[in-house]
């Protein structure tokens, strides 16, 4: 047997550092430029977007929890460095961070499948596909965190493995949920792609909205190393060998956050980029030039959200005078619209909806889906 003096001593905190911070930090930046785009977007914030605000905020909370564990409570170090104390506060943390991260996962599904209902909604056979979805959603919260808080009998044989009693096979649990979670993400993440193929619009934005959902594919990527990490049979070491796990839970749901958020971002780009030609095509422009010819015009990369199409203009001397250069009505050419008013623009500034008015009115009615 070895003796002490013999055993490995190393410390790998550090890990715990690096992952949780290296992706928290972008999901909050990334939910702050989510509430900018509803802003810039005037779609106005509904409950998808308050969703992901609590799941940021039990994401932190995660953190935090890591945080204290690696300072108080050995987390990083092997279990024969730090006193029995220690460890048994550290089994009942590494409970309660359990039950942070169901919250977690479930608040971020649910803050997708709520985005979902906002554009799709108006499918009555697609409601019913997020009504079952939001079933298996809660269904998985709960049995998780009723096997995770009740899985030893008493509770306290969890951190004290002294007590009489029983335990279930924690790390089978761990890697199990895992499994269920992961199919919970390939649920969220297929769900809308019938949906937008069968809008009726080009196999170009077809394939920008399968993009952008597709974007989700990356946290079902982290789900499997989250699960792979799971390769020790027991928590005799628990402070030492539970530092992947924990590292990628964190990292699992800082993703998952920022992959929520991703489709809500396209109103942002599309409003950077139009700055930006703007701004190129002032400085571009002559000032002396009494006669300037036409050029191509086009408006930011994103405005086939709106699918409102630019025509290219006529020349400004050709177009003095006329009603349809102005800058309040534009050219409109795509569409065949001669002239844009702004009261021809929806009213309410809390359209439920991401996307643009176009491509909204192009979502079928639920009869045609019947």
């Amino acid at each position: 047997m070895e003796s002490l003096q013999d055993l490995p001593h190393n410390d790998i905190s550090w890990r715990i550092w690096v992952g949780a911070f290296s992706t928290i930090i972008p999901a909050t930046v990334v939910v702050a430029l989510r509430y900018v785009a509803r802003y810039v977007s005037r779609a106005g914030l509904w409950w998808d977007d308050y969703t992901i605000a609590v799941s940021l905020m039990f994401n932190w909370a995660m953190v935090s929890l890591r945080c204290v564990q690696v300072a108080k409570f050995g987390l990083g170090k092997h279990a024969y460095d730090i006193a029995p104390a220690v460890f048994q506060s550290f089994g009942k943390s590494l409970l309660g961070s359990q039950v942070i991260y169901f919250t977690n996962a479930v608040f971020t599904k649910a803050s997708l499948l709520l985005l979902y209902y906002r554009i799709f909604g108006v499918v009555r056979g697609f409601r019913w596909a997020l009504a079952i979805s939001f079933f298996l959603v809660i269904a998985y919260f709960i049995a998780a965190s009723t096997v995770s808080i009740a899985g030893c009998s008493p509770v306290s044989k969890f951190w004290d493995p002294s007590l009489p009693g029983y335990c279930v096979n924690e790390v089978a649990f761990f890697r199990w949920n895992g499994f269920g979670n992961m199919a919970l993400d390939i649920l969220v993440l297929c769900l809308p792609y019938p949906m937008a193929w069968r809008l009726q619009t080009s196999p170009r934005q077809k394939l920008i909205l399968t993009g952008i959902f597709l974007l989700g594919a990356f946290v079902c990527v982290v789900s499997i190393l989250r699960i792979t990490s799971f390769s020790f049979s027991s928590l005799e070491d628990a402070t030492y060998v539970s530092v992947s796990p924990s590292t990628w839970s964190s990292i699992e749901q800082s993703v998952g956050i920022i992959c929520a958020c991703l489709p809500t971002l396209r109103p942002l780009v599309r409003e950077l980029n139009g700055n930006s030609w703007n701004s190129a095509k002032r400085n571009s422009a002559s000032p002396t030039a009494s006669n300037r010819s036409c050029f191509p015009f086009r408006g930011s990369s994103g405005d086939e959200e709106n699918n409102i199409g630019i025509a290219k203009p006529v020349c400004a001397q050709q177009a003095i005078g006329s009603k349809s250069a102005t800058p309040e009505s534009g050219l409109l050419g795509s569409r065949g619209r001669e002239s844009w008013q702004p009261d021809q623009r929806p009213k309410s500034p809390t359209s439920p909806v991401f996307l643009g008015d176009d491509v909204k009115r192009q979502i079928p009615r639920p009869e045609t889906f019947a």
